[in-house]
């Protein structure tokens, strides 16, 4: 192959890998979300219950504002077979 053709090959798969990579991160971030949600629920429910929690929840100062749910979705990534 010349190096001109196996340049551009490169090119091209750096570019799907970087458009993989920024999904990875979206799902990361909404997944990173909804566990804290989930997390915050449990704590909830088990201090209304009066159950001490046998894990240490250790939120960050981002815990204490709002969290964005607009940006929350589910999203299902097929594997490309």
């Amino acid at each position: 192959m010349s190096e001109k053709r196996v340049l551009r090959k490169m090119k091209k798969l750096a570019s799907r890998i970087s458009e993989k990579m920024e999904t990875v991160r979206d799902v990361m971030e909404d997944l990173e979300i909804e566990f804290e949600i989930l997390q915050k629920q449990i704590v909830k429910l088990e201090s209304k219950k009066g159950i001490e929690s046998t894990d240490e929840i250790d939120f960050d100062d981002e815990s204490t504002e709002a969290l964005d749910l607009e940006n929350t979705s589910v999203v299902t990534v097929r594997p490309k077979f």
